[in-house]
C-alpha cells in the first residue's frame, strides 16, 4: 500500500474512531500503529483525531479515498470501529458510506461486516 493510501486510510479510520466524539483507549493504539506505518507524526495524528472528534465537515472531506483495494480499506476501518467492542448505528452509516464511495457492492459490505463482527465476538 502506498504512503498516500496509508494516510488516506488513517484519516478514514480516525473518522470512524472519532464518530462518537471520543477516540477510546482501545482505538488509539490501532490509529498510532497505522500512523507509524504511514510515516505520520504524533502531532499530525493528534490533529486528525481532533478533527474527527469535533469537526463533522472533516468526514465529508475524507470521502476521496483511493479505490485500489476496497476490501483491505474496509477491513481496516471495521477493525478500528470494533476496537471498543461495539459498532454503533452512526459507525455503520459512515462505514457504509465509505464502502459506497469505494464502489463496494452492498452484499460484499454486509459480508465484510459480518466477518468483522464475528472476529470481534471471538476476541471478546
Amino acid at each position: 500500500m502506498s504512503v498516500i493510501r496509508r494516510v488516506e486510510v488513517l484519516r478514514a479510520a480516525c473518522c470512524v474512531a472519532g464518530l462518537d466524539g471520543k477516540v477510546c483507549e482501545r482505538e488509539h493504539p490501532l490509529l498510532q500503529k497505522m500512523a507509524t506505518e504511514a510515516g505520520v507524526g504524533e502531532a499530525s495524528l493528534r490533529t486528525m483525531i481532533d478533527n474527527a472528534e469535533t469537526d463533522r465537515s472533516y468526514y465529508q472531506r475524507q470521502f476521496r479515498l483511493l479505490k485500489v483495494d476496497p476490501d483491505e480499506t474496509m477491513q481496516v476501518l471495521f477493525q478500528v470501529a470494533l476496537a471498543d467492542g461495539r459498532l454503533t448505528q452512526e459507525e455503520r452509516v459512515i462505514l457504509r458510506h465509505f464502502a459506497e464511495t469505494l464502489g463496494m457492492e452492498t452484499p460484499r459490505f454486509e459480508e465484510l461486516l459480518a466477518d468483522a463482527e464475528a472476529a470481534a465476538d471471538e476476541s471478546a
